[in-house]
């Protein structure tokens, strides 16, 4: 596996610890860094942002990962 894909497949681990503001400084500095320059992992980032912002803001109580995943799939299909 290349570095590249080696780069996204991290960066993708950690996404969620990033969008829920569970990372220390050095660790958000990094995933910015690979976010300035891939272009896929910006756009994987940004709707797993919007998504996550439109199910805080639709819903009361957290929904279940079923309905999250669901949900997701739903929109992905429609991109």
């Amino acid at each position: 596996m290349d570095n590249a894909k080696a780069d996204c497949r991290a960066f993708l681990a950690r996404l969620y610890l990033y969008l829920d503001g569970e990372m220390d400084d050095e660790q958000r500095a990094d995933v910015d860094r690979h976010l300035e320059v891939c272009t896929g992992c910006e756009h994987e980032f940004l709707f797993e942002r919007d998504f996550k912002a439109l199910i805080h803001r639709k819903c009361q109580e957290q929904p279940s990962e079923i309905v999250i995943e669901r949900l997701r799939l739903e929109i992905r299909r429609r991109m």
